[in-house]
């Protein structure tokens, strides 16, 4: 039931009952302290009204004088419980010897009573005291009926109950005009979103103040927009790029079997052709291993093994690996002082296999594209707390133009398309460095080249 109430209603609901709450509890406050108050003052005059009652009682125009509360009534007793005196109001009241015996022992006691005459109990003070006729003690009784203060008692009451009640409806009636004023730029939201206009690409929300909390919240949807309509383009871009990159050398592969089969007569010519039939084959494969990992990536952050891992020895590893693949490749790494000043080897934490495929990608592309001119690693200290790698090549360099769209996937410079290629490496690379909260930045380089720049944060010891 609470899950299908709205938002104002929730908030009509709390606010009525937090103020009923808070209400009830200061009339509870007000009610008992009235009550507290009628019967403490009652009692004093009772008390009043004891302590001299068994001196006049005799006096009969003293006794008509001292009954000056509604229908009192004096009793007074002997030590051994023998009724000495009762009034003429007395007889709707006869102590027990239980009572007696209880007034005795506390010496003063305030009582109330039940009458069946009266709506409301009736009070009464009974005391103690000492005749100078005769030993033992004696008691005095004196009760009377507070008709008046009953009156006001339950008056005050019904007034507190009636007055909250009307109190409740009232906050209830401003509640929900506050709700409804207080959340009306949502539903401005809502009748925007649900408008048939709602479906068009180019739809933004249109907040009535854009600087309070709803306004943001605009803000922050239409951005969310924007950022759905560039990964939809991207991903249809990357849907059209990878099925023409698939398509080409298919329709190579069944190009060469083809004319194999229809005009290669010796064994030479359809060597020869299968020969160019496997190459693309392999071609292939590359391109389609290179978009499986890109598509493993996704998902892989919560299950990414990580472990401390040393720069130096990384570095070391890529160097290698690509010197083996390019052995005519001229690559050098500078160490920085920084580095060698760290007394202990700048360490990260991560996945080896995957950081080793992000530096290969990047050092490999180096060579790639620079046409077997040297390229240059350099390691730094960023801060404290992090290292920079550059990685330098003197190659073509990547046109302004494209370096918006360089790190999308199956993306290349439209000055690299005489060199082989897919677009993938470099978008596995930055997708990796993102995964260890690294950044990848490629910068021109001066005289010609491009700079790769890595920043990773280093293992906190």
């Amino acid at each position: 039931m609470a899950a299908r109430l709205q938002i104002k209603h929730k908030l009509l609901l709390w606010f009525s009952g937090l103020v009923g709450l808070i209400l009830l509890a200061f009339s509870t406050y007000v009610y008992l302290s009235y009550v507290d108050f009628r019967q403490d003052s009652f009692t004093t005059r009772l008390t009043r009204k004891a302590n001299v009652a068994h001196q006049v009682l005799g006096d009969t125009i003293v006794s008509h004088v001292l009954a000056s509360l509604p229908e009192q009534a004096e009793y007074l007793y002997a030590p051994d419980n023998t009724p000495l005196y009762s009034s003429l109001h007395g007889q709707d009241f006869q102590p027990t010897p239980e009572f007696l015996a209880q007034v005795r022992q506390e010496k003063e006691y305030a009582f109330s009573f039940s009458s069946p005459s009266h709506q409301y109990p009736k009070d009464g003070v009974a005391i103690t005291y000492h005749s100078p006729d005769a030993p033992g003690e004696y008691v005095a009784i004196v009760t009377a009926y507070d008709s008046n203060g009953y009156t006001r008692q339950y008056t005050l009451l019904n007034s507190l109950l009636y007055g909250n009640l009307m109190a409740v409806v009232l906050v209830a009636g401003l509640g929900l005009l506050f709700a409804s004023r207080a959340l009306a730029p949502l539903n401005f939201l809502i009748r925007q979103l649900r408008a048939p206009g709602s479906q068009a690409a180019s739809f933004r929300l249109q907040a009535s103040n854009p600087h309070d909390e709803v306004g943001v919240l605009a803000t922050a949807f239409n951005d969310l927009l924007t950022r759905q309509e560039a990964l939809a383009a991207s991903q249809q871009a990357f849907i059209a790029q990878a099925s023409h990159e698939l398509r080409t050398p298919l329709t190579t592969i069944k190009g060469w079997l083809e004319t194999s089969l229809d005009y290669d007569s010796d064994v030479t010519s359809l060597k020869e052709g299968i020969s160019h039939a496997a190459h693309e084959l392999d071609k292939l494969t590359e391109l389609t291993n290179g978009l499986l990992h890109l598509a493993r990536l996704g998902g892989i952050t919560p299950h990414l093994d990580r472990q401390p891992l040393e720069v130096m020895d990384i570095l070391l590893d890529v160097i290698d690996t690509v010197q083996h693949q390019r052995p005519q490749q001229r690559l050098s790494l500078d160490v920085g002082e920084g580095v060698e000043r760290q007394a202990v080897p700048p360490t990260v934490f991560g996945n080896r296999h995957l950081l080793r495929t992000a530096l290969v990608n990047l050092v490999d592309n180096a060579c790639k594209y620079s046409a077997e001119q040297p390229v240059a690693l350099r390691l730094t200290m960023n801060t404290d707390q992090g290292i920079r790698l550059y990685i330098e090549d003197q190659g073509v360099g990547i046109a302004p133009a494209d370096m918006q769209f360089i790190f999308q996937p199956l993306i290349r410079g439209s000055n690299t398309q005489h060199i082989q290629g897919f677009g993938i490496g470099l978008t596995l690379a930055h997708e990796i460095l993102q995964l260890h909260q690294g950044v990848l930045q490629l910068l021109p380089r001066p005289g010609g080249g491009t700079i790769a720049e890595v920043s990773l944060p280093l293992l906190k010891g």
